[in-house]
């Protein structure tokens, strides 16, 4: 037994896959160049318009009702609806062509020949020929290789080391989309005539009920060819399903084959010539000089180090401030990224490497380029490419990657959903580049519609992403922030130093009144006057500066209840996620003793956050955190009891050391809550990591230990994960900075324990101890309680 293929299969594979007539010209195009051909040349012949056809055949149907209805004279109404299809001929149709339609539909005198002669002229002399000059194909290969769907030709390696951009072997099939008849006329070097197709595709309508291999298609050879070295293939394809004139043709090359090939490297482009009735359109291309008046940039390298595996680097200027960054992702960042995802250790090597370059546009504060146009010039180019970043491979575009409706990164959901609005598609100009070569996994979607789901593609986009969503953004948010806190005026100096000068002035004009002839005072009395005024001027000024620095305070006090309200939330995920932990590795049936010390964390903890709730409510009491004298040696213990079977579950080592048993006390005055707050942040990102690192290699023992160091009054985390590296070492203590996915924080775990450590007069840092690879692994709380 065997599949039995219904001959419509070949419909869905071909018109109803293909969901536009660009994309189908652009699989034509790309057969153009895996054939070797020097350009691509796409030919349209249009005399009669698809619209115009069916109003007119829609026009003849009613006419034919009305013959039969009130017995009008068909004649009559088919003169008439003959000379409205006359008048609406292209008139920059070939001449030959445009005789030959006339001479078919007016030999016509009824109104149903005139409806079949008119249908026929159309079918036979609207038309799109896809032409090129490349290697061609013998009556054998058209036999075995075209009319195989899905063959492997170009799965193989080429001869001349070339990558292959198309590949399924279903590009011919896009015809179909196109029109519905088809002639190949193709012929190698040497061949001394052409090789014939010709394909009715509605053989294979889902009006047909034969199976597939019951329509015969047959080769075969054609004319004899005028010189024997010529080779190629013209695709002509006729019955058309669309209008093809000059004005539609125009705005596709405009909006979309202005794109096909990578138009930001300055490359030489695939030669690709489009005409409408012998007229070329020409293909607009994009000017690089834009790129001056952009803000910012960036650039992204994926590459995979056979020794450290798979890195990410990301540079990125700040071109408006003079401003630049480069940060690396080590292969442990991105494990990170991906903790939450659907993606493999394996598929982080198997993506391959990848690079994407882009830049950054305020529209609002564009400016005119000598040379190259004005504000509004520029501003128009801006929003005609400004979609997000589209995709090459191999220099040819993977569609619909940067279309208007496409935001295949989540770009502007993240804008939408944070504040400022500071990222989004319209201000990015740019393109993430692929090879068949490198990204094998990086497959294109049966349909041309993007690319496959699968781990690669998944790993692609969360990376892209995190760097333009989190990491570029943040960047420029904190550039911005620091020119304005240099730009910030000191109001009491600036007033003090206005008030001094104009007193000093006066007391110096009152002098000078006083010893001057007299005939010269009512030009010292002029001056006093005038410094009169600016003193009254400079109060102005003074009272502008002192309403701007309180309105100033107003924005930092609103900033800091907004950033207090993304501490809540980060501080109540992680409690809700360490409760839910908790409350799972419980045994329902023997309560462990582990219990007790963990609901004496969770009880700490929440104790904490309902007085920060509390801190926000300005209706309520503004509860203070009392601090009380505790054993820092018992708060740990039982903090590491509440994790026990946590540490179990996923086989972590945990050590606690104490200290020497006869050693000092170590007890502190603070606030015990906040402290367990501070620890269980720290372990919390100890098992995140130990879990990746884990993933990485499953043979790995993760292990965690606290140290406590009564005599210099410190807590030592350490845990032998795949540790930060050194120059990310204060970096790691920012707001809102990390590398765990969204769901699993916001990045302010380490920056909130930092300020809870400051406020016990104490400090959180990284020990400065890094391993061979230049990474640090522990933690050190100092805390006095004083």
């Amino acid at each position: 037994m065997a599949f039995r293929v219904a001959a419509r299969t070949i419909l869905e594979l071909g018109a109803e896959l293909i969901s536009s007539d660009a994309t189908a010209l652009y699989e034509l195009i790309k057969n153009a160049y895996d054939a070797r051909s020097k350009r691509a040349t796409i030919a349209i012949t249009t005399v009669f318009k698809y619209s115009h056809l069916r109003d007119t055949l829609r026009r003849i149907e009613q006419a034919q009702k009305t013959v039969a209805r009130q017995g009008a004279d068909a004649a009559v109404l088919a003169d008439r609806i003959l000379q409205d299809v006359l008048s609406k001929i292209d008139e920059s149709a070939p001449e030959h062509v445009r005789q030959e339609f006339i001479a078919r539909v007016s030999q016509q005198s009824g109104l149903l020949s005139l409806a079949e002669a008119l249908k026929a002229a159309f079918d036979d002399l609207n038309t799109i020929a896809v032409i090129d000059t490349g290697r061609g194909m013998t009556l054998k290969l058209l036999d075995e290789v075209f009319l195989t769907i899905g063959t492997r030709s170009r799965l193989d390696p080429s001869d001349d080391g070339r990558a292959f951009v198309g590949g399924k072997g279903l590009g011919r099939l896009s015809t179909m989309r196109l029109g519905d008849h088809l002639t190949v006329e193709t012929s190698t070097r040497g061949e001394r005539h052409w090789n014939v197709l010709q394909i009715d595709w509605r053989a294979f309508t889902h009006e047909s009920a034969v199976s597939l291999d019951k329509v015969t298609v047959q080769p075969r050879q054609g004319d004899l060819k005028t010189d024997a070295t010529v080779s190629g293939t013209t695709l002509c394809i006729n019955a058309l399903k669309a209008d093809w004139d000059w004005d539609r043709v125009k705005r596709l090359t405009d909006n979309y084959f202005d794109r096909l090939f990578d138009p930001f490297h300055g490359y030489v482009r695939y030669p690709l010539v489009i005409e409408v009735n012998g007229r070329r359109i020409p293909i607009p291309t994009f000017a690089r000089e834009v790129f001056a008046a952009a803000f910012a940039r960036g650039s992204i390298r994926y590459d995979i180090d056979p020794v450290e595996g798979p890195g990410l680097t990301f540079d990125i200027e700040y071109l408006s401030y003079d401003r630049r960054k480069t940060e690396f992702w080590s292969r442990e960042d991105i494990l990170g990224v991906t903790s939450k995802d659907d993606v493999s250790v394996a598929a982080m090597e198997s993506l391959g490497p990848f690079k994407a370059d882009f830049h950054w546009f305020n529209r609002q504060k564009i400016k005119g380029i000598d040379g190259v146009g004005d504000r509004n010039k520029i501003r128009d180019t801006v929003n005609q490419w400004a979609n997000g970043l589209m995709m090459y491979r191999d220099g040819f575009r993977v569609n619909p990657y940067g279309n208007p409706d496409d935001d295949w990164l989540g770009i502007d959901s993240r804008a939408l959903s944070s504040s400022g609005y500071k990222v989004n598609r319209k201000q990015l100009i740019g393109a993430v580049y692929i090879s068949a070569t490198e990204n094998p996994h990086l497959i294109d979607q049966t349909n041309r519609e993007g690319l496959r789901t699968n781990e690669e593609k998944t790993l692609l986009v969360l990376l892209l992403r995190k760097a333009l969503t989190e990491n570029f953004k943040d960047f420029l948010n904190s550039v911005e922030a620091e020119a304005r806190k240099k730009a910030h005026v000191d109001v009491q100096e600036v007033s003090n130093f206005l008030h001094s000068t104009a007193k000093k002035v006066s007391d110096d004009l009152s002098t000078l009144r006083a010893v001057v002839p007299a005939e010269k005072r009512g030009d010292v009395d002029y001056l006093q006057g005038a410094f009169q005024d600016m003193e009254t001027r400079l109060k102005n000024s003074r009272d502008a500066l002192v309403s701007a620095e309180r309105q100033h305070r107003d924005l930092v006090d609103l900033a800091g209840v907004g950033l207090q309200v993304e501490i809540i939330a980060h501080e109540l995920g992680r409690v809700t996620r360490q409760t839910l932990d908790t409350i799972a590795g419980v045994d329902r049936a023997h309560i462990p003793k582990s219990v007790a010390a963990a609901f004496d964390a969770v009880e700490s903890q929440m104790r904490i956050m309902r007085k920060r709730l509390e801190a926000l409510d300005p209706l309520g009491p503004n509860s203070r955190n009392r601090a009380e004298k505790f054993d820092v040696r018992g708060l740990a213990r039982d903090i590491f009891a509440s994790h026990s079977d946590r540490f179990a579950r996923l086989g972590i080592e945990p050590e606690l050391d104490l200290g020497d048993a006869g050693s000092q006390a170590y007890e502190v005055r603070a606030v015990r809550g906040m402290i367990v707050q501070v620890l269980e942040n720290l372990i919390d990102n100890s098992i995140f990591w130990l879990r990746q690192q884990k993933r990485l290699d499953p043979t790995f023992v993760p292990k965690i230990s606290l140290q406590i160091d009564a005599a210099a009054s410190e807590l030592r985390l350490t845990d032998n994960g795949p540790g930060i590296p050194r120059e990310r070492a204060e970096e790691v203590f920012r707001p809102f900075v990390t590398f765990k996915p969204p769901n699993e924080g916001k990045g302010l775990g380490l920056y909130i324990s930092r300020e809870i450590a400051k406020r016990h007069a104490g400090d959180l840092y990284l020990l400065d101890n890094p391993d061979a690879r230049g990474r640090l692994h522990t933690f050190v709380l100092s805390i006095s309680g004083q």
